[in-house]
């Protein structure tokens, strides 16, 4: 281990922090750990409005209560795109030396320019149902679905206002007037431009048949999968894509609709086979997709960030921890953070594989393994390994027990050796402000 951890310092810590010296990875950084706040924040809520207990989510119906749980998701997850523009914007403006708040308003205008700003819904008119459309936005382009577009719109924005400043495009105010108003009235003309070129982007997409970038995003992702079969090859090879896309920062909503439709055939095959004592028609598939699931849980990675050695890493840890336990990893994806992190991107990618085909080895040769596929309609936030012993019995839990530890061996080495460069530089940072503090 201690060998490896020398390998990675060696090779791969320098070339990291050369990457993390460019300024659009630098603003991705800083413009992820900024939305921290929200994903650790509304953590607990998530929890409860999602807890794995039988009828839960009922008691919470029938008290009026889980209308509001939520909202309040909603409102943090469900719009998570917003922040992440304007954050980001502020952070490459900031690194640009551009006007921030500028850039991230007008990054932010742009976003919502380029969205879809109507729906079709059907109504009952004389008694028939007629199909509408209203104005509205949609929460999937201002959730995860829309966070890759948009970071795009937030940096070529962003890149774009600040190149069109440097021209001195701006209209110049007396110095009598305030800088506020001088600040807000000067990039008239960039913003124009900048809007224009937001109007030929809107209009040459609506051409196509997606009829929006943001569509036909999820189109050129999400239809070459509608084709895979349910089988344990294409289990690994979407949860593998799933993993890369996440790390490039295109969260896993992306690809919803071919991975839900695949997992339900499982869930639903299965569970009729099941009623009827029939052989489960996708069980190895099913406990292929279980051990990837186990290898993506990350609470013994922040339960090991708590004991590191850097302020940072141990107190993300302490608050990431819990949230971890109930599958949720956004504080930890966007808080290190490992999305864009070129320290992490070989165990983001690699552990899918390596679980997915240990899993499926496990379970058709030594350890077979006998499902109750009901137990797959749990919530989401059911913790793996309390989950996984209901589901499958012994044989199953060893597995994904395997797969956990495979997969804490294979961050583990990356975390330490960026929780040594962390370490070492929240020391250089300390010794130099206790310098100027004795020089001042």
């Amino acid at each position: 281990m201690s060998k490896f951890q020398d390998v990675l310092n060696a090779k791969l810590l320098p070339w990291s922090e050369k990457l993390q010296g460019n300024k659009v990875l630098a603003a991705l950084m800083e413009g992820f750990i900024r939305t921290t706040p929200i994903t650790l924040g509304i953590a607990f809520i998530t929890i409860i409005g999602n807890f794995p207990f039988p009828g839960w989510t009922q008691i919470l119906t029938n008290a009026g209560i889980y209308d509001h749980v939520q909202a309040i998701t909603n409102g943090a997850t469900g719009v998570f795109s917003v922040y992440v523009v304007y954050s980001l914007a502020y952070a490459y403006a900031k690194q640009l030396k551009a006007n921030e708040r500028n850039a991230a308003l007008i990054s932010l205008a742009s976003f919502f320019m380029l969205m879809p700003q109507s729906i079709n819904t059907t109504v009952m008119q004389h008694g028939k149902a007629v199909t509408q459309s209203i104005g509205a936005l949609k929460l999937d382009y201002l959730g995860g679905q829309g966070i890759f577009i948009g970071m795009l719109v937030a940096l070529l924005i962003t890149r774009l206002y600040a190149y069109l400043s440097s021209k001195k495009l701006v209209v110049k105010l007396p110095d009598s007037v305030p800088s506020m108003v001088t600040e807000s009235l000067s990039p008239v003309f960039i913003v124009t431009i900048i809007f224009v070129l937001i109007f030929g982007l809107r209009v040459l997409f609506g051409l196509t048949a997606s009829g929006s970038i943001f569509k036909f995003f999820v189109d050129v992702i999400a239809t070459p999968l509608n084709s895979l079969a349910t089988s344990p090859i294409s289990i690994i090879i979407i949860m593998e894509l799933l993993a890369v896309l996440w790390f490039f920062g295109i969260h896993n909503a992306v690809l919803q609709g071919p991975l839900g439709v695949i997992t339900m055939t499982m869930i639903v095959g299965n569970i009729t086979a099941f009623q009827h004592g029939k052989p489960l028609p996708y069980l190895v598939p099913g406990v292929v997709y279980g051990g990837i699931a186990a290898g993506g849980f990350m609470g013994a990675i922040v339960f090991a960030m708590i004991k590191g050695k850097s302020a940072k890493f141990r107190e993300l840890g302490k608050l990431a921890f819990v949230p971890s336990l109930f599958n949720i990893t956004e504080p930890v994806m966007f808080g290190v953070p490992i999305m864009l992190n070129p320290m992490f991107f070989i165990p983001q990618c690699i552990t899918p594989l390596v679980t997915g085909f240990l899993s499926w080895g496990l379970t058709t040769t030594i350890l077979p393994v006998s499902l109750n596929p009901t137990i797959s309609l749990m919530p989401w936030t059911t913790p793996v390994f309390a989950k996984m012993p209901l589901e499958g019995g012994v044989n199953l839990t060893i597995i994904m027990l395997i797969c956990m530890v495979i997969s804490f061996f294979i961050w583990f080495p990356f975390f330490r050796v960026a929780d040594n460069h962390e370490f070492e530089v929240e020391q250089a940072n300390a010794k130099k402000q206790a310098m100027e503090a004795t020089e001042a």
